[in-house]
């Protein structure tokens, strides 16, 4: 016996490393796994963020709205009193530190009082006070910086009516972005997250971090779709500081306010305990690997070199002829116990085929046999038709069309019986096949009714040249020699003396010339009478009425 190229245990080592191989792969798909479910967490967080930032800036505008609503009413401020007007907005100021400079315009654009002293400017050529003018509303304007004061904000404005309705003028203020700014830092955001609001434009008005380098500034081209956005969303990006952030966004188009606001989470730091966690597991990993292998190395011939016997010699003398030599290791109790349980079923497997084979060719023989003797009842048929009509022919005419005609109908009731294996074949069936050839079964003269019957094969036959030959003679003597003539079949099931279904038919012929009984029995008579009755095993009756034949017969059901 030739020494092995590898070991035994050399094997048992590759074995044990594919082994391993598995439990990294799934080691691997956890973590992928756990990637995928955290960045869905994160996007959600982020756009539920996004979400909270979208409801307080609704929150702030709301409020402002109904304080520049409140003051807009105040006859100080209607009337364009400079004085009182400036003293009172002063004091509003001082009450609401989100507000930058409150401004009285009328409605030619001038200035007529303001919240804090300044050099006067027309303000008529200002979107918000256009805007304001036209719709008669409240307005939430664009990112301004201030003529007047040169301070920076989001400007509001809503228009400032007289006692009769008419719009005298438009009362405007900033919202402070530096008391924004505050605001936003007091959420505390979480380590390289950040939060941008943005007007309709996409000019920032408030970020964190680094207000200082983007408010005042546009957003970058690549992120305008953002803002023209239809639904709030989420995107995987890198923000402007350089920083990979999963963004929840709220379009201005889609938000009340018209702001475009985005709260982002700093991927590193989202992914960072799971990055851990993939470390500590791949050490853990490794170390397991560097065990599982060393154990296997030691252990194996103690463990496996007794069972690869075992399998050897079952295979060895299986070879040499012992069909009954099996492992009789039981599968679950361990890899090569499961390769022994293998070898026994692949040994039975061959066992139960070889059994297959054996009984297949022992259902072939039964097939030829049944061949053989289908074929030879089918010729003794044959060949009693032939007999029979050709002893009761006048003529050869006369012998080659009855037998011509018998023999198709034998014929179609083959073609029945085959379509249906020789498993059998239903009565309506063997009616309409066997009366084809002499008119429209179940049409005005030939009319046929009854439950569905299963036949035998064997009754199958003898019905169908038994309805061959009462239309035959039906044709040339009977109802259907004339115009008027019909025939009518029915049959039924009703149970015998002996309790089990009985087949009962009944053929009956109407409207043709009076009949009398034929002077002698021709092969139709002895057909029906002797033939029929014994191969169905039943009663045949035929009547030969002044009306019509009636032939009547039952036979057992199946």
């Amino acid at each position: 016996m030739t020494r092995p190229r590898l070991s035994l245990r050399l094997r048992i080592f590759i074995l044990t490393a594919v082994a391993l191989a598995p439990a990294l792969a799934i080691l691997g798909y956890n973590e992928v796994s756990l990637r995928r479910s955290r960045e869905a967490e994160i996007h959600a967080l982020a756009l539920r963020f996004g979400q909270l930032a979208s409801l307080e800036m609704q929150g702030i505008i709301s409020g402002a709205e109904g304080l520049l609503r409140a003051v807009a009413r105040v006859p100080a401020v209607r009337s364009f009193d400079a004085e009182a007007c400036g003293l009172y907005l002063a004091d509003i100021q001082r009450q609401s530190p989100q507000l930058a400079a409150i401004t009285v315009i009328d409605r030619v654009g001038g200035v007529q009082c303001r919240s804090a002293p300044g050099a006067t400017a027309r303000l008529d050529d200002r979107p918000y006070f256009r805007q304001a003018l036209e719709t008669g509303g409240f307005v939430i304007g664009e990112y301004t910086e201030s003529r007047i004061s040169g301070q920076r904000g989001l400007t509001l404005a809503t228009p400032i009516k007289a006692d009769d309705g008419s719009i005298v003028g438009v009362l405007a203020a900033g919202l402070d972005l530096e008391w924004l700014g505050g605001r936003l830092r007091e959420r505390d955001l979480a380590g390289n997250s950040a939060l941008t609001i943005a007007d309709r434009n996409g000019m920032i008005i408030a970020r964190e971090p680094f207000p200082e380098r983007f408010i005042g500034t546009r957003i970058p081209e690549p992120f305008q779709a953002l803002i023209r956005g239809a639904s709030p969303g989420t995107r995987e990006v890198t923000s402007q500081d350089g920083t990979r952030r999963v963004i929840g966004y709220i379009p201005a188009t889609a938000n009340p306010t018209g702001l475009y606001i985005s709260a982002g989470l700093s991927r590193d730091e989202a992914f960072a305990p799971i990055d851990r966690a993939m470390r500590r597991g791949a050490v853990l990993a490794l170390i397991g690997s560097v065990v599982a292998l060393l154990s296997a190395w030691i252990l194996g011939r103690r463990f496996v070199r007794a069972p690869v016997a075992r399998l050897m010699h079952t295979i060895q003398a299986w070879r040499g002829g012992e069909r009954t030599a099996r492992t009789g290791m039981p599968g679950g109790a361990g890899e090569l116990e499961a390769v022994g349980a293998a070898i026994d079923g692949l040994m039975d497997e061959l066992d139960r085929r070889q059994a297959a084979r054996d009984a297949a060719e022992e259902h072939r023989r039964l097939l030829v046999n049944e061949l053989n003797h289908r074929v030879k009842n089918t010729l003794a048929t044959v060949q009693s038709i032939a007999s029979q009509t050709l002893r009761t022919s006048a003529s050869v005419g006369e012998a080659n069309e009855a037998l011509e005609s018998r023999l198709m109908a034998l014929s179609r009731a083959h073609d029945v019986l085959t379509r249906e294996s020789w498993d059998g074949a239903d009565m309506g069936e063997i009616v309409a096949r066997a009366l084809e050839p002499f008119g429209d079964p179940g049409g005005g003269r030939l009319r046929f009714e009854g439950p569905p019957v299963r036949l035998s094969p064997r009754t199958a036959l003898a019905l169908a040249m038994a309805f061959q030959e009462l239309a035959t003679n039906a044709v040339k003597y009977g109802s259907l020699s004339n115009r008027m003539g019909s025939v009518r079949i029915g049959w039924g099931l009703a149970d015998g003396q002996d309790g089990r279904p009985r087949l009962y038919v009944r053929w009956e012929e109407t409207g043709g010339p009076a009949v009398r009984p034929p002077s002698r029995r021709g092969f139709g008579s002895r057909l029906l009478e002797r033939a029929l009755a014994h191969d169905l095993d039943g009663d045949v009756m035929l009547e030969f009425a002044s009306t019509g034949v009636v032939c009547t017969l039952q036979t057992a059901a199946a």
